[in-house]
């Protein structure tokens, strides 16, 4: 049994509010049909408010999620001034159309913006905002370059072929369930909740051997999307046509605010648009790009909790998100104030000490790192009570590690099927299972801020042409308790990286770089301890991989191969964590 990382990689896309009433404060328009230039029409729902009396900006939102979705925020938008429309992607709801999961919204977008541009109740203004599926439509949308699109704020947005369904270029189980969700015209919510059902299945596959294509079948009239996902495991040709080009990112001039979490599913999504739209964009619109990060999970960008997962985040933590949409349209749109929140370019939560932070840009939040060099100078690191060590120096010569990988070793079903904890950032029980290699640091001398993401590169030689390893690292604090700073899985045949698959060459030492650990911002305390575990990937919730270099996803038991992974320790091929570290010299609060 291997790594579970299902904290890290399992979200809800949908984030699913119940009704509330409009009152007659609003009025409410259901099923306009919007021509679109192939002539297919979607369907709007359009909310007004009562006592309009001049045309109004409007707000956007595509969504696959049935329109209905969004009543209670829509009610809080229109009683503030706006009118907000959420358009069914074809094909969804009463639209007309094939649905395609993930791709092709954004001539649909503009097509939908220049409508509204025309219609006598607006002021031909219009901004969209939606979070998830909803926030990449809008990076869709961004690229055609709308000429009444007045600003865009993409929320934890899904990067097709990055984020999701294969980060790392290991499959989700739960697109099939996703892709349930979306199947069909209607709203599949209650199957898509129905975590027991979907927990069964997932685990029956995994106990079973069974081809992770299998699932296929549980995914309703998007059976051949899954398929065809399958068919891609790395982010190639097929999946950079659902996004952005550098050109796109070069036409956008508009005011945009993205937003992500520290636990959020999709930040490795929201950060690669980012990044992206960093080095491609003018001048100019750099200027009018936001970010903002705080402690959240997915659903958590949309409706913050003060808690999650074991962990407690100061009040000031829980934004009125919805609130904040409306000051930022008041403020590009209105003349309004600024919000104060966002009172830099890159806004940031700071975990231990419970502030905001405000930045420049994402690069000034660190500006130097602590390496941490894998060491076993007292014999193999097979556990937390024989642990290795995190040492600040090149280690001497000294005996690889190994771990053994057997793709048939199963968790017991009863165990897997049990309802996964809350506190699960506060709690991790891989450093004491067997079949994992754990190194552990002293205690540090003087408080340290992380401020980015971790990375580990990791000397590595694997006997079979495949294997997938998974990293975890974990803050030990000096009352004992434990935080989960992060997680990252490496498959053997995109060491190089996710753009394509290599076979491995069996005992050739190469780097293998876990580069998907999420960005944070939190305060360690003096006398905390870092703990690095390294272990055979084999869960329920991800693809299994037999080890065998095959067609993965179709491969079986009888494709299993056992595999030797060995991590070199010596100063020739060494292994590293480097953390990244918040400025000596604190920047501007």
């Amino acid at each position: 049994a291997g790594l579970l990382l299902t904290a890290a990689v399992l979200f809800p896309l949908a984030s699913l509010a119940a009704p509330k009433s409009a009152g007659e404060n609003v009025i409410v328009d259901l099923h306009h049909m919007i021509r679109m230039r192939d002539g297919v029409n979607l369907a709007a729902t359009i909310w007004r408010p009562a006592d309009q009396q001049k045309p109004l900006p409007v707000v956007l939102v595509m969504t696959p999620y049935i329109s209905d979705e969004t009543q209670q925020r829509a009610v809080k938008f229109a009683e503030n001034g706006y009118v907000y429309v959420s358009v069914d992607v074809r094909g969804r709801g009463t639209s007309q159309g094939k649905f395609t999961p993930l791709y092709g919204n954004g001539p649909d977008g503009a097509d939908v913006i220049a409508w509204l541009a025309k219609q006598p109740w607006s002021d031909g203004r219009v901004v969209t905002r939606g979070g998830s599926y909803r926030g990449m439509d809008q990076w869709q949308i961004l690229a055609e370059h709308p000429a009444h699109l007045a600003a865009a704020v993409p929320t934890a947005a899904v990067y097709p072929g990055w984020d999701y369904p294969q980060p790392k270029g290991v499959f989700l189980s739960y697109m099939a369930q996703w892709l349930a969700l979306t199947s069909g015209q209607t709203g599949q919510d209650n199957l898509f909740g129905d975590a027991m059902y979907w927990q069964s299945r997932f685990v029956d596959l995994y106990e079973h051997d069974r081809p992770f294509s299998g699932l296929a079948d549980l995914a309703g009239s998007n059976r051949a999307a899954f398929l065809e996902w399958l068919d891609h495991p790395a982010y190639d040709s097929y999946w950079a046509a659902f996004n952005p080009k550098p050109a796109d990112y070069a036409r956008i001039d508009i005011p945009v605010l993205t937003i992500t979490g520290y636990f959020d599913g999709d930040q490795p999504g929201a950060l690669r648009y980012y990044r992206e739209f960093m080095q491609h964009a003018s001048a100019s619109a750099k200027q009018r790009f936001y970010l903002l990060m705080g402690p959240w999970d997915h659903p958590g960008t949309r409706h913050p909790q003060e808690e999650l997962g074991g962990l407690t985040f100061g009040k000031n933590s829980v934004l009125d998100i919805d609130q904040l949409h409306i000051d930022f349209f008041n403020w590009v749109l209105k003349g309004g104030k600024r919000p104060a929140i966002l009172s830099d370019r890159v806004n940031y939560y700071l975990m231990g000490a419970g502030e905001w932070r405000h930045a420049d840009s994402l690069e000034a939040l660190s500006d130097h790192s602590l390496r941490w060099y894998l060491s076993s100078p007292d014999g193999p690191a097979r556990d937390v009570f024989h642990s290795g060590r995190l040492v600040t120096a090149v280690p001497p010569e000294q005996a690889p590690d190994t771990l053994i990988d057997d793709p048939l070793a199963h968790e017991p079903a009863d165990e897997l099927l049990k309802p996964p904890g809350d506190d699960y950032l506060v709690h991790s029980s891989e450093a004491y299972k067997p079949d994992r290699l754990v190194y552990t640091s002293d205690a540090l001398d003087a408080p340290v801020t992380i401020a980015g993401a971790m990375n580990l590169l990791a000397s590595i030689s694997i006997d079979t042409p495949d294997a997938d390893v998974g990293a975890e690292v974990d803050a030990v604090l000096p009352d004992g308790r434990t935080l989960v700073l992060g997680q990252d899985i490496v498959r053997a045949r995109f060491r190089h990286g996710v753009t394509q698959a290599e076979p491995v060459k069996p005992g050739v030492i190469e780097p293998y770089r876990f580069d998907g650990f999420y960005f944070t911002v939190r305060e360690l305390p003096k006398g905390t301890r870092l703990r690095l575990v390294l272990a055979p990937v084999n869960t329920p919730s991800l693809q299994k991989n037999y080890n065998s270099g095959g067609r993965i996803g179709y491969e079986t038991a009888k494709d299993a191969r056992t595999a030797t992974i060995s991590v070199h320790l010596d100063p020739e091929h060494p292994s590293y964590l480097e953390i990244p570290l918040a400025p000596r010299k604190p920047i501007t609060k």
